[in-house]
């Protein structure tokens, strides 16, 4: 075949020229006007015949072919040019012939056999015979039939997702129509068994009659008594036992960009090593660069202790000299790593002179499909300083949580996330709850349906949000202990051994923890470590990100249950040891650059992040938006929760609330102190001073001695 080709290639334009001339000489033998001529041997219009009118688009697409394949040489893998080239173009011949055939024809000319040639009417008349000149109504209405099937024929093959989905919607619309006539005509039947009840009520006692009319109106009012086993909650999420499936028509990977990386700069990486190696000899430190492992930012070298004075030289000799290795590679950003995983080497992490952007479309396409289908919620979270993927289950982790400065790459790590449970998963394998108090970040996936509700950004919608999970969480519980399930992953594949809806998954995204911790701690850190324990075997999944890795933000509580985490590039090394507990986030690069810690590693993994433009993100969420939905999918109310006043979790700053507040402590009480005021309320003593002055203006509380509880009146 290679051999063809190169053929092909040094002799184009002969094979060109005798391709052409023999296209030509089959054209000729179609012409009629040989038939009555002395060359009449030459004509024999098998073309004709067989295609009729469309033997002219048959023979101009031949010499197209004939052009591509010599001169502009296009992949057979691409599906976008064999469509276009090879499909559209038998469609229309096809087409062609078969609408050709429903013309009159005569015998004499030309078309001795069909406007439509065999090939139309073996698609429209076969078997039938026709009358050429006067066709029948009934033979008319037949080919048309005929003709119909094979467009709809043509389109189930070339589109089938997207038949099946207005197939079911044609389905779903007769289903409906037929169901509203049967009720109409049952509603019809009823209201006569009515009027003969009516009539035979006429012989009742009056007492009797009401006392009829009272007990049917009670059923007809409150119908749940007739269904006294059905639980009283529903799922926010799904439909337990439904066994109808929505047709989802998945994302294609042409709508992310195609991000080549770079070649690897192998003269940088020699001199480097050299340099390393010369560096601590003169300190006499004898070490060999054994392993070199070159990443998107930064490349690992491998050092192999060597031999000094016959004694093997120390580890703790090697990392000593950190910054006499920075000042002779000009870079402060050096990491040491002892020892590189599996490797009995100590690895050096060098930034490397360009940095590699790693794109979403090179992870989840096609060629990676096997590692992603390992997986239950597949995250891809970049390039690993090896030059390897780096994929994680957000099932295993199972919580994440995500921590760096300001334009370290956070939020994009974020959006790569979410993008990546677009590109593969459905509204029914996963739902969302998006927290966005910055208002920037997540609003722009407003409008998909995988989301329970509209982005969040107001901390109040977000707890009451989270308590809606919390009730969510515990439906899901009974649901499991009903089916006899541990997890979530055990009632899914029951599901489909019983050919019932999947529980999804959700996905709670909070974007910046340190605005809700702000206004209220309490009760925000509460709802998320109760998630964090029980969500797990439910499916409730929380990705929780924050620039400000503090202790007042990033909680123990919160750590504890957070045991997977990112750090990007943090500003001091304290807040390196808030987020991975060791330090070495302080000296990432930035710009996507990551320690990523899982909580079956406390080592950390130094990867690249994936870049996601907002084209890109908006090319996505477009699709899911425009996605025709039949089943509509299932929403959370966030008005269903009725802010309540916690006197125990609830920060109140404004002095009308306060006041408010200390009312509802006053009621049901004796006495009322100071002291009881500070613990209650989170007030210092002044504030708590004035607001028993200021409830005993109004008469809430009598005057009392200093220091002592005062009556409640």
């Amino acid at each position: 075949m290679q051999r063809f080709f190169e053929f092909k290639k040094n002799n184009k334009h002969l094979l060109f020229t005798f391709s052409f001339l023999l296209l030509s000489l089959i054209s000729t033998t179609q012409l009629y006007i040989l038939e009555d001529t002395n060359l009449s041997f030459l004509y024999i219009p098998f073309l004709i015949n067989f295609f009729g009118i469309s033997s002219v688009f048959f023979i101009a697409w031949l010499v197209f072919i004939t052009i591509i394949f010599f001169y502009y040489p296009v992949s057979i893998n691409n599906k976008r040019n064999v469509f276009f080239i090879v499909i559209i173009p038998i469609i229309l011949i096809i087409e062609t012939s078969s609408l050709s055939t429903f013309i009159n024809y005569n015998r004499e000319g030309i078309f001795k056999f069909s406007y439509g040639g065999a090939l139309g009417e073996y698609i429209i008349k076969f078997p039938s015979q026709w009358d050429r000149f006067n066709p029948s109504l009934s033979n008319y209405t037949f080919g048309l039939i005929r003709f119909l099937s094979l467009n709809i024929l043509i389109i189930i093959l070339f589109f089938p997702k997207k038949s099946l989905i207005k197939l079911k919607s044609f389905s779903y619309t007769l289903f409906n129509s037929i169901n509203a006539i049967y009720k109409k005509r049952a509603q019809l039947n009823e209201n006569k068994k009515v009027l003969v009840e009516e009539h035979k009520e006429s012989e009742f006692d009056k007492n009797e009659k009401d006392e009829f009319n009272i007990e049917m109106q009670s059923k007809i009012e409150n119908p749940s008594v007739q269904y006294s086993g059905e639980p009283s909650t529903e799922s926010h999420t799904f439909t337990p036992n439904l066994n109808s499936n929505e047709i989802w028509d998945m994302p294609s990977e042409g709508l992310l960009q195609d991000i080549k990386s770079e070649k690897v700069n192998y003269e940088d990486i020699n001199n480097k090593k050299e340099l390393i190696v010369k560096t601590l000899h003169e300190h006499g430190i004898e070490v060999s660069v054994d392993q070199v492992k070159s990443g998107p930012s930064v490349t690992m070298y491998g050092l192999s202790p060597g031999y000094g004075n016959s004694k093997r030289v120390r580890v703790d000799h090697i990392l000593a000299r950190e910054k006499d290795l920075a000042l002779a590679l000009a870079n402060q950003n050096i990491r040491f790593q002892s020892p590189m995983p599996g490797e009995s080497l100590v690895g050096i992490e060098v930034p490397n002179q360009n940095t590699t952007v790693v794109g979403l479309k090179e992870l989840i396409s096609e060629e990676n499909n096997e590692n992603i289908s390992k997986l239950s919620l597949p995250i891809a979270l970049g390039t690993g300083s090896d030059n390897s993927p780096l994929y994680c289950d957000l099932t295993k982790l199972p919580h994440l949580l995500v921590a760096g400065a300001t334009g370290s790459g956070k939020s994009v790590c974020i959006n790569s996330i979410i993008s990546g449970f677009l590109m593969k998963m459905n509204p029914d394998e996963i739902r969302f709850i998006m927290i966005d108090p910055k208002r920037v970040e997540l609003t722009p996936y407003s409008g998909i349906p995988h989301l329970l509700t509209d982005p969040i950004v107001e901390p109040s919608d977000a707890i009451k949000a989270l308590k809606l999970m919390t009730e969510e969480m515990t439906f899901r519980f009974k649901q499991l202990e009903m089916d006899n399930s541990k997890n979530i992953l055990t009632y899914n594949e029951k599901s489909k051994a019983k050919k019932r809806i999947k529980m999804p998954y959700i996905v709670i995204v909070v974007d910046e923890l340190a605005d809700l911790m702000l206004n209220s701690s309490n009760e925000v850190e509460k709802l998320l470590v109760r998630l964090a324990q029980l969500g797990r075997a439910t499916g409730i999944h929380l990705i929780v990100a924050t620039q400000r890795p503090s202790v007042d933000v990033v909680t123990g509580l919160i750590k504890a249950n957070f045991p997977s985490r990112i750090s990007f590039s943090v500003t001091s090394q304290i807040d390196s040891r808030t987020i991975i507990d060791s330090p070495g986030a302080e000296k990432l690069l930035g710009k996507g650059d990551m320690l990523f810690v899982p909580i079956d590693n406390p080592l950390p993994k130094r990867a690249q992040g994936i870049l996601i433009s907002d084209d890109e993100i908006d090319k996505v969420v477009s699709h899911w938006k425009n996605h025709e939905i039949f089943n509509p999918v299932k929403k959370i109310d966030l008005n269903s929760i009725i802010d309540e006043i916690d006197d125990e979790f609830t920060e109140i700053d404004s002095d009308d609330d306060l006041i408010l507040q200390a009312q509802n402590l006053a009621r049901g009480q004796k006495t009322l102190s100071t002291s009881y005021l500070q613990r209650r309320l989170r007030i210092g003593y002044p504030r708590a001073a004035r607001l028993m002055d200021e409830l005993e203006e109004q008469g809430v509380v009598g005057p009392g001695d200093s220091g002592k509880a005062r009556e409640v009146l």
